[in-house]
C-alpha cells in the first residue's frame, strides 16, 4: 500500500433512497486506514480508471472503514453510474488520502448545518462531531423531490436524530425549507455549514448574508460548479515556462484537456473547478477565473484551476 492510494474492499453497498446508495470501504489488509477530520472527501478510482471525489459520511473517529453516499447521475461520466451499476460487495477499489475543505473551525460555539439530498453525506460527519462534542447545533436537511428519505434510517439511528428537521419537497406535503426564518435572529457566533446543489445553496447563502453571517462564517461545500459555454470561449495561447512550448487553446477545449491531448499532462480529479487538484501557478497572463475553489489570496498569488479557468488575454505562461 503507498503513501498516497489505499486499496479497499466494498463490504458493503446499501441502497438509501430512488438514485442514491451507501458504500462501506474496508482495507484489504489488516491495517487501519488514514484517518480523517469531519467534512473529508477521498477521491475514489474506479476499474475503468475513472477517478472522482466523495465526501465521508461515517464518524470521524473510526479507523476501520470509509463510508460514502453516491447519488447517480443522470449525466455521469462514468463515475457515479459504474459505482451503482458495476460495482458490488468484495469488489476492490483504490482510494486517496482523506482531504478536507469543509472543516470545523476550533473555535465553534454553535452551528447551523443545512443541507439537501446527497449534500447531507459531509454533514452527517459533521453532526457527530459536534455532537460528541456537545457543541449545540441543528441540522435542517431537505429532501431531493425524487429521493425521499434519502439517509433518514442513519440519521434516526444517531445520537443527533433528535437535532434534525426533516424537510419535503412534495408540494402536497408543504414541509419546505423557509430560509429567511430560519437565519433570523442567530447569535453572532453561530457557524453555518451548507452543502448541496449551486441552484439550491446560493440563494440561501445570499440569505444568510443578509441576516449579518459574515463571511468567515459561512461554510461551503459545492458538489458541481457552473461552466460557461466552451464553443463561446475565447481561444489563447499557453506557453509552458520549463520548455518554452507553446499551445494554442480552442475555445470548445479546457486548458488541461488540450494540454493533455499534447502530451503535457496535469493532474485532474474533479474537472468542475472544485477540487483544487489541478491548482497550477501562472508567472504571466491574466486569468478569467470560474472555479468554486480557490480564496482570493490563492488566486492573488497565482494560482488558477486550468480544468474549467481560462485566459483573459491571448497568452498564458505556467510555471510547468
Amino acid at each position: 500500500m503507498s503513501d498516497s492510494l489505499h486499496t479497499v474492499v466494498v463490504a458493503k453497498k446499501a441502497i438509501e433512497a430512488h438514485n442514491m446508495a451507501s458504500f462501506e470501504l474496508v482495507p484489504a489488509d489488516d491495517q487501519p486506514l488514514p484517518g480523517f477530520t469531519p467534512g473529508s472527501h477521498i477521491d475514489v478510482t474506479l476499474p475503468n480508471g475513472v477517478t472522482r471525489q466523495y465526501s465521508l459520511l461515517n464518524s470521524a473517529s473510526e479507523r476501520n472503514r470509509y463510508c460514502i453516499g453516491v447519488w447517480k447521475d443522470a449525466n455521469s461520466r462514468g463515475g457515479s453510474k459504474a459505482l451503482h451499476l458495476d460495482i458490488n460487495e468484495g469488489d476492490r477499489l483504490q482510494v486517496s488520502r482523506p482531504r478536507n475543505r469543509f472543516k470545523i473551525p476550533k473555535d465553534t460555539k454553535r452551528a447551523l448545518l443545512v443541507a439537501r439530498g446527497i449534500g447531507v453525506t459531509p454533514i452527517l460527519s459533521i453532526a457527530d462531531t459536534l455532537k460528541a462534542k456537545a457543541i449545540p447545533f441543528e441540522l435542517h436537511y431537505v429532501f431531493a423531490l425524487m429521493s425521499p428519505d434519502s439517509f433518514r434510517g442513519r440519521i434516526d439511528a444517531s445520537a443527533f436524530a433528535a437535532d434534525t428537521k426533516y424537510y419535503k419537497e412534495a408540494t402536497e406535503d408543504n414541509q419546505l425549507l423557509k430560509a429567511a426564518e430560519l437565519l433570523a435572529d442567530r447569535p453572532d457566533d453561530t457557524q453555518l455549514f451548507i452543502c448541496g446543489v449551486d441552484w439550491w445553496m446560493d440563494p440561501i447563502i445570499a440569505q444568510a448574508k443578509q441576516k449579518g453571517f459574515a463571511e468567515e462564517r459561512i461554510h461551503v461545500e459545492r458538489f458541481t460548479a457552473k461552466a460557461a459555454a466552451a464553443l463561446l470561449d475565447k481561444v489563447f495561447d499557453v506557453t509552458i515556462k520549463s520548455t518554452g512550448a507553446t499551445f494554442k487553446i480552442p475555445g470548445d477545449k479546457t486548458v488541461t484537456a488540450f494540454l493533455e491531448e499534447n502530451g503535457v499532462k496535469i493532474a485532474t480529479s474533479c474537472e468542475q473547478g472544485m477540487c483544487g487538484t489541478c491548482k497550477t501557478r501562472v508567472v504571466e497572463g491574466e486569468i478569467d477565473h470560474r472555479d468554486k475553489r480557490l480564496s482570493a489570496a490563492q488566486r492573488a498569488e497565482g494560482y488558477f484551476l486550468p480544468c474549467v479557468s481560462r485566459g483573459k488575454g491571448d497568452r498564458v505562461v505556467l510555471d510547468l
